[in-house]
């Protein structure tokens, strides 16, 4: 499969990793859809292609690659590996805001590329982008397995896709899966599994 060509919806399809059903997202948003990279992140071949092509989607150096989660660090360390740098992930500490654990750092003046599985409101992302800022570095961009945003994230940097995946979402009162009386599943519950 070339790098540059990949399916990235065939392989969520062939994987089951896109999911249907009544899911609350950890916004608080409701949607009747919720993908989960991480059924395909678990083979190291895919997960070396698939971030081989997301890092292919930068040309602007970087010397270290940041994952928003520590769940999203083998997707980091994939695209580190494709770029010959550095890969760490970033923590939320009790009230929420985004650290950085394990000793890692963001020099001053480094270039950082930010990775994440999936983007939907980019809450995290600008959390990220202002942590990165706060400790001197520069973020050069945000890369996504998928962009779900419905086309627009207030970023203040290029955001790059392997691809664009529209879906709704709905705050608890205009749900009409709610309406229609679906039963709920966490996004928390899913991961579990």
């Amino acid at each position: 499969m070339p790098r540059n060509n990949m399916d990235v919806l065939c392989l969520l399809q062939e994987h089951g990793a896109i999911l249907e059903g009544h899911f609350v997202m950890p916004s608080g948003f409701h949607s009747q859809t919720y993908i989960q990279t991480s059924l395909l992140m678990q083979h190291p071949n895919l997960a070396q292609k698939i971030a081989g092509a997301l890092s292919d989607k930068f040309t602007k150096h970087a010397d270290v690659i940041m994952a928003l989660t520590p769940s999203d660090s083998v997707l980091a360390q994939e695209v580190a590996r494709a770029r010959g740098v550095r890969a760490i992930f970033a923590s939320r500490d009790d009230s929420g805001e985004m650290i950085l654990k394990h000793n890692f750092t963001v020099k001053e003046g480094e270039n950082v590329l930010i990775v994440d599985d999936v983007a939907v409101s980019g809450r995290k992302i600008n959390k990220a982008i202002d942590l990165v800022g706060k400790l001197g570095g520069n973020v050069i961009g945000v890369g996504v397995i998928v962009d779900r945003s419905m086309g627009y994230l207030p970023l203040s940097v290029p955001l790059r896709s392997l691809l664009s995946y529209p879906m709704q979402t709905f705050t608890a009162k205009e749900c009409p899966l709610c309406a229609a009386k679906l039963p709920v599943t966490p996004v928390e519950e899913v991961s579990k599994n």
